[in-house]
């Protein structure tokens, strides 16, 4: 017999999975029990409604994101390591978790003001870590950016969208796919002047 806490973590999966597939609005509180393998009822004993499944899905993820970012970050003493090692993080992040990353970056909408406001203060708490490599790699090794807020999102957004199109069984592992990112990001598509 399942835990508590593996019961409420196979609920969150399969409600991370049914949002994305149907849409929060369209996902049900029966359809999900059946799936999570539980009686209808039984989902009230852990969780008190279909919003607080969807905040506790998002709430998590940017809590587990935020917390894995900074682990991978330590040690790293150039912005250039940071931005690499965050490139790589975030690539590989939504790709193993692409359902609940999916929800957490499309379903922000349908969260309650309450919830909202929790969720999207720890989104951009990561924002910022990115924003301050940027700034960094500006100051420290002369990275031509204009505005680090931008930038950030930009990076952020690059980073996520490798989960759409992303197969395991490609011709490209993800670490391939995060260093061609961080080429392009970094060394851009022009031609560099011969010294």
């Amino acid at each position: 017999m399942a835990s508590l806490s593996s019961r409420r973590e196979i609920i969150l999966q399969e409600a991370a999975h049914m949002f994305r597939e149907k849409g929060y609005r369209s996902a049900n509180l029966r359809e999900l029990a059946k799936r999570a393998g539980i009686q209808g009822g039984s989902i009230y004993h852990h969780f008190a409604s279909k919003q607080e499944i969807l905040f506790q899905v998002m709430d998590d993820t940017m809590s587990d994101m935020l917390a894995q970012l900074n682990a991978r970050l330590e040690g790293a003493e150039t912005a250039a390591e940071k931005l690499r090692r965050m490139m790589h993080f975030h690539i590989e992040y939504v790709v193993t978790g692409s359902d609940r990353t999916y929800v957490t970056d499309d379903e922000l909408r349908n969260l309650e003001p309450m919830n909202y406001q929790q969720v999207v203060q720890k989104r951009d708490r990561y924002q910022k870590t990115v924003e301050d490599i940027l700034a960094a790699g500006q100051t420290e090794e002369g990275w031509q950016v204009v505005d680090p807020k931008l930038y950030a999102r930009a990076v952020i957004k690059v980073c996520a969208g490798v989960a759409s199109w992303y197969r395991p069984t490609g011709e490209l592992r993800i670490a391939q796919v995060a260093e061609a990112y961080i080429h392009l990001l970094c060394a851009g598509l022009l031609p560099r002047p011969v010294l």
